[in-house]
């Protein structure tokens, strides 16, 4: 199959969706597949699978649903399009945020093959979404099949563009992170509590390092490692208590075996998001590395940890309740060692494998492929992936 993923976000832009495709990209290739990526140009840098990426026009970062998101800007993004899906002569079209301009709204207009999205945002409300629906019905009904990464996403986009969505999740490189090793720094006898991800708001970096003091004087060897960089590194590195700082590290951003080396130096991983996370990739790498967790109580992270079963699950936006939870695991190594076995058992639904050929399943069903004749999985393995219908009225 000729498969074209297309990206508003890819690599060297951080974060879950280039994670998503890159990783896609690399078990459908597995799978035997032709497959192209096709993004824009963001800053310096490119791809490890950069041969088969198509770049056209540029993206700039602009502040959206809490956080900073690529938009592609290109006054001719139509026609190059048309131009790049001519010569490729892709079988399926696969769109991460179908509705996000300029990119993925022109691959829409301009495709001439089924068509899939996946949604990945997670929010109470989208301007975008509400200003521009009238605009947007005609796009969204040119998608064959709609995916949505969680409960959540698919709610969000449901809440304007009612219809069948599929749910299939993040996936984690679970091998990676499971046989990574510590840091030899951090493997001192050390209490290591790891924040991963970027410095905007909605991640809470302030509440964690609001925390700290309680934690210091409960846990006198604890040490707190920020691994991201973002608008408000320098901000928070500058704002520290002075007896925090030599507890508290900032690495910027990592990637590769150092991060899965950062995760399994970590004894805590922390991510007290305070809201608009669909899903949490973090979490599951966390899990594959054998971190115990704990994170914030909002529905994108429900989706992936099980309150006491698999992590903790703290009240989102306060520090009280961060430092009580990571206090409690420094003092029960009990209940760590519970929390962490459940979890990657948990994990391993959500192997990158398993997770394409759940969107594997998306295309064929968008290019009217039946696999009827064929023997069903079993039924814990098509929970995940069933079409729920949510119309106007079924919708919280």
């Amino acid at each position: 199959m000729k498969i074209g993923i297309v990206t508003p976000a890819f690599h060297p832009y951080p974060g879950g969706v280039t994670e998503h495709v890159y990783h896609t990209y690399r078990e459908l290739s597995s799978l035997g597949h032709d497959v192209r990526v096709v993004t824009t140009t963001f800053g310096d840098g490119g791809s490890p699978c950069e041969d088969d990426v198509i770049r056209i026009g540029r993206a700039i970062s602009v502040p959206a649903n809490g956080s900073i998101c690529p938009i592609a800007l290109d006054l001719k993004m139509a026609g190059r399009l048309r131009s790049v899906f001519d010569e490729q002569r892709f079988d399926v079209l696969h769109l991460h945020e179908p509705l996000m301009p300029t990119l993925c709204l022109s691959a829409l207009g301009q495709a001439d093959v089924p068509v899939v999205g996946t949604f990945h945002a997670s929010n109470d409300s989208s301007l975008g979404y509400r200003v521009f629906r009238p605009l947007l019905d005609r796009y969204v009904r040119r998608l064959r099949r709609r995916i949505a990464v969680s409960s959540a996403a698919r709610q969000t986009a449901s809440r304007y563009f009612p219809g069948e969505y599929s749910i299939v999740p993040n996936g984690v490189d679970v091998e990676r992170f499971e046989l990574a090793r510590p840091l030899s720094e951090l493997d001192d006898g050390g209490f290591n509590i790891l924040f991963v991800g970027r410095m905007e708001p909605r991640k809470g970096t302030k509440f964690l390092l609001k925390a700290m003091p309680a934690i210091l004087d409960a846990v006198p060897n604890a040490r707190l490692v920020v691994v991201g960089g973002g608008p408000l590194a320098s901000y928070y590195e500058s704002h520290m208590l002075e007896r925090c700082r030599e507890h508290i590290e900032f690495t910027g951003f990592v990637s590769g075996d150092l991060l899965a080396r950062y995760y399994a130096s970590a004894d805590v991983f922390c991510s007290p998001a305070t809201g608009g996370e669909s899903f949490g990739i973090v979490l599951l790498e966390a899990m594959a590395a054998g971190a115990a967790i704990v994170a914030s109580d909002i529905s994108g992270y429900r989706e992936v940890v099980e309150g006491e079963r698999t992590g903790l699950l703290v009240t989102p936006g306060s520090p009280d309740s961060i430092a009580n939870a990571v206090i409690r695991l420094a003092r029960r190594p009990d209940i760590r060692e519970r929390l962490t076995a459940r979890a990657h058992e948990a994990v391993k639904r959500y192997a990158w494998l398993r997770v394409t050929q759940e969107i594997l399943s998306e295309y064929e069903s968008a290019l009217g492929i039946d696999r009827s004749d064929e023997a069903p999985e079993p039924a814990r393995e098509r929970e995940q992936t069933r079409a729920v219908r949510v119309g106007e009225k079924t919708h919280v």
